[in-house]
């Protein structure tokens, strides 16, 4: 149970950081619309995030996904500040 509490809080801010960083960047009109909403809605997403790590058989396995979707979220983040037109 541990490991997934420490999962959640520790991997779960950079993923919610990155996610809400990409939605902001591939906005199609300005930025400065949604910044506000888009850091609003940050801290329910990380606590959403947090609770879902108790879905998980184990805490390696909250660590691992976990791992994994931050990968994806600053892959994606990556792809998207270098490919796509910039603000």
């Amino acid at each position: 149970m541990l490991g997934k509490t420490f999962a959640g809080i520790l991997l779960g801010l950079p993923l919610s950081m990155a996610l809400i960083s990409f939605v902001i960047w591939v906005w199609p009109h300005s930025s400065e619309a949604v910044f506000i909403p888009m850091m609003v809605a940050f801290f329910p997403l990380w606590i959403g995030i947090m609770a879902a790590t108790y879905l998980f058989r184990s805490g390696v396995r909250a660590w691992a996904w976990l791992a994994v979707a931050n990968v994806a979220a600053f892959a994606a983040l990556f792809l998207a500040k270098h490919t796509l037109p910039g603000l």
